[in-house]
């Protein structure tokens, strides 16, 4: 069985109106759509965000929902990685049987961007014996919709940016000291960030795009910081006067 296209598409920060227009149309022509979600008895967080185009499609749209749990245990996501390959190919497969014609295409849809984090390219590899063409559509980030909605500037002129996705390393705590603006991403061990960035200016944002959004400006040590997956953390660590 082959697809003769795999896309890989971000969805955006949970916002559907933050889809860009190349987004939207592929995916309202592709053959199978794919959309990862962390448990079982979870939905997909980037299904949730396309049910829109997913009711307009109606019944003759394939969606597949793999289960990748959030775990650093390689060989477990191995299995998970190896049970989404059969799921995908079941259903191509069950599809040209039924209709006589192939699954030709299929846009894996991942919340953000593809290129940040997500698990989009390890699944491109595990398909890539069975795939004539891949393509990457870009999304918005979670802290550009972050940045947007406080109306602060991630960056400005010359200043320099990094996104920290763990502050327990020794790379990381110089990343912080040399750089302008800090991202964090889910943001944990906060006693490490306090230590550092106490007293400057933060911006939190906790499911961004989704309609239960918040978000909370303020000193690093004023900010609660939730341990939600769908945090980002910005801080202005030398902003430009």
């Amino acid at each position: 069985m082959r697809i003769r296209k795999l896309y890989g598409i971000g969805a955006g920060p949970g916002d559907p109106e933050l889809l860009t227009l190349k987004a939207y149309r592929i995916l309202k022509e592709v053959d199978m759509i794919v959309a990862p979600k962390s448990r079982e008895d979870k939905r997909s967080l980037a299904l949730l965000t396309i049910e829109g185009i997913i009711k307009e499609r109606g019944n003759g749209l394939i969606v597949v929902e793999p289960v990748f749990p959030m775990t650093k245990d390689r060989d477990k996501l191995e299995q998970y990685w190896e049970k989404a390959r059969d799921a995908v190919l079941a259903r191509a497969e069950a599809e040209a049987k039924a209709k006589g014609k192939g699954c030709e295409t299929v846009a894996f849809v991942t919340l953000g961007d593809p290129s940040m984090y997500s698990t989009f390219y390890r699944f491109m590899e595990i398909f890539k014996d069975v795939v004539d063409e891949i393509e990457v559509v870009p999304g918005v980030t979670s802290f550009s919709a972050c940045s947007a909605i406080a109306k602060v500037p991630v960056a400005e002129g010359n200043e320099i940016v990094s996104i920290v996705p763990d502050v327990k390393t020794q790379n990381a705590l110089r990343v912080i000291e040399s750089s302008d603006s800090l991202i964090f991403l889910k943001p944990k061990n906060m006693d490490v960030i306090e230590n550092k960035l106490c007293n400057k200016k933060a911006i939190l944002g906790v499911r961004v795009g989704f309609k239960d959004q918040e978000i909370i400006t303020g000193e690093v040590s004023e900010i609660d910081v939730p341990t939600h997956y769908l945090s980002t953390l910005i801080v202005k660590n030398n902003p430009r006067a």
